[in-house]
C-alpha cells in the first residue's frame, strides 16, 4: 500500500507501518499517544495565559491572549482534529517523529513570538510567528494526507473546515507579523482588526464548528441529528467561510456596516451548527451533566459575542471587554468541556476506569466559575473576573492532576 512507503506513516514509536497504516487496529492508540502529548502542552499554555493574565504581566492583555490562542488553543486544535481525522476517516496515523515536530515547532513558535513581542525583539517576534504559520500549514499537509486515503467519507465536512481553518489562519498570522513590525503605517488599526477577524472566526471558529455536530453526539452518546447531512455541514461552513471573509473585508475597507453584516450572518450561521447538535433532551443532558451544560454556555457565550462585536463595531465603540468575554465565555468554555470529555477517554483504562474518569472531571464548579468570569469581564468587574478566574483554574488544575495520577486500580471502584 502506499502509506507504508510514506514519510508520514510509521509506529507510535517504533516506526512500524503495521501499528499505523491504513486500516491498522494500532493507528487509533497511536494517534491517541500524541494527542495526549498535544494537549499536555495545550494545557501547559492555558496555564501560562491565566497565571500570566492574573498577575497582569505585559502590555495589557496581548500577552495571555496570545499564550491562550496560539498555544493553547492553535495546540489543542492541531491534537484534537488530527485524532478526529484519523478516527473518523479510518485513514491511516502520521508517524510520531512527523506529528512531534509539528507540535514543538507550533509551541517553539509560540513561546518566541510572545517572548519577542514583549521584549521589542522583532526579530524574534517574526520568526516565532513564522514557525508557528508554518507548523499550522504542516498540520494542513497531515490532515489532507489522511483525508486523500480515507476509508469512511462520512466525516469530510469536518476535516474539509479543519483545512479550511488552517488555511484562514495561515493567512491571519501573516497579517499579524506586518502588524509585529511596526511596518502597517497608518492602517495598522484596520489590519490589527482584519487579524483579530481572521483569526478568532476564521482559525479558531471554523476550526470548532466543524468539530461540534460530530463531537456533541460523542459527548452525549447518541447518534448526530438527522439535521446534520453533509450537505447541510457544509453549506453551514460554507456560510462561515463566506460570512468571515465578509467580515474581515469591512474591516479592511473601514466599512462598520459590511463588518456588521458579516458578523451577523457568521452568528446565524452558529445557530446553524447550534441546530445540528444532539443534546437536547433532558436524559442527554443528565448524563452529560456539567460538562455538556459548560459546552452549550460557551456556544451561547460565542453567539452573543459576535452579535455584540457587529453592534459595537456599528457604534464605534471599545471591543475589548467583548473580546475578552468571547475568549473567555465562548472558546475557553468549549476547550474545557472539550477536555472533560477528551481527558477520560484518553487516559484509557477500560470501562470502569473511564467512569471514573468522568466522575474526576465533573465539575459544576467550573461551570459556575467559567460563566462569572466572562461576566466580570464584560461587565468591567475586574475583582469578579480575577476570582472566578482563580476558582477556574485552581479546580481545573486540581482535577487535571487527579486524572492524570489516578492510579490504575481506580478501574475497580
Amino acid at each position: 500500500m502506499t502509506d507504508s512507503i510514506s514519510p508520514l506513516t510509521g509506529g507510535a514509536e517504533s516506526g512500524d507501518t503495521r501499528v499505523t497504516g491504513l486500516g491498522a487496529q494500532g493507528r487509533v492508540a497511536a494517534v491517541h499517544v500524541e494527542t495526549r502529548r498535544g494537549l499536555m502542552v495545550a494545557s501547559g499554555f492555558v496555564a501560562a495565559a491565566a497565571v500570566v493574565g492574573l498577575a497582569r504581566v505585559g502590555d495589557g492583555w496581548w500577552m495571555p491572549l496570545h499564550l491562550f490562542a496560539v498555544g493553547g488553543l492553535l495546540s489543542a486544535i492541531s491534537a484534537t482534529t488530527l485524532m478526529l481525522t484519523v478516527t473518523w476517516s479510518t485513514g491511516p496515523a502520521p508517524r510520531s517523529s512527523v506529528a512531534g515536530a509539528q507540535r514543538w515547532a507550533l509551541a517553539a513558535g509560540a513561546v518566541a513570538m510572545v517572548v519577542g513581542h514583549t521584549n521589542n525583539l522583532t526579530w524574534m517576534f517574526v520568526g516565532g510567528a513564522a514557525i508557528v504559520v508554518i507548523a499550522i500549514l504542516a498540520l494542513a499537509m497531515m490532515l489532507v494526507w489522511v483525508r486523500r486515503q480515507a476509508v469512511t467519507n462520512r466525516f469530510s465536512p469536518a476535516i474539509e473546515s479543519y483545512a479550511a481553518a488552517v488555511v484562514a489562519g495561515a493567512v491571519g498570522m501573516s497579517v499579524g507579523i506586518v502588524l509585529g513590525t511596526g511596518r502597517a503605517g497608518i492602517r495598522a488599526g484596520d489590519l490589527r482588526d482584519v487579524h483579530l477577524i481572521i483569526n478568532i472566526f476564521g482559525l479558531i471558529g471554523l476550526a470548532i464548528a466543524g468539530t461540534l455536530p460530530y463531537f456533541a453526539a460523542t459527548q452525549v452518546r447518541t447518534k448526530m441529528s438527522r439535521w446534520a447531512t453533509p450537505r447541510a455541514m457544509r453549506a453551514t461552513l460554507l456560510a462561515l467561510a463566506a460570512a468571515t471573509a465578509v467580515a474581515a473585508a469591512g474591516e479592511f475597507w473601514d466599512s462598520p456596516r459590511i463588518v456588521g453584516f458579516g458578523l451577523v450572518s457568521y452568528a446565524l450561521g452558529l445557530l446553524s451548527v447550534v441546530a445540528m447538535l444532539p443534546i437536547y433532551k433532558v436524559s442527554r443532558l443528565t448524563w452529560g451533566g456539567p460538562r455538556v451544560l459548560q459546552l452549550l454556555s460557551g456556544i451561547a457565550w460565542w453567539v452573543a459575542m459576535t452579535i455584540a462585536l457587529a453592534v459595537a463595531r456599528l457604534n464605534g465603540d471599545d471591543d475589548r471587554v467583548i473580546l475578552q468575554g468571547l475568549v473567555v465565555g465562548g472558546f475557553a468554555q468549549i476547550l474545557v468541556a472539550s477536555l472533560a470529555y477528551l481527558g477520560p477517554v484518553l487516559r484509557g483504562g477500560g470501562h470502569r476506569r473511564l467512569t471514573a474518569g468522568f466522575a474526576i472531571t465533573r465539575s459544576w464548579i467550573s461551570l459556575v466559575a467559567g460563566n462569572a468570569a466572562a461576566l466580570g469581564a464584560l461587565v468591567g468587574r475586574a475583582s469578579i473576573f480575577v476570582v472566578a478566574l482563580t476558582v477556574w483554574f485552581v479546580d481545573t488544575a486540581v482535577r487535571a492532576v487527579r486524572l492524570v495520577s489516578a492510579p490504575r486500580s481506580d478501574a475497580h471502584v
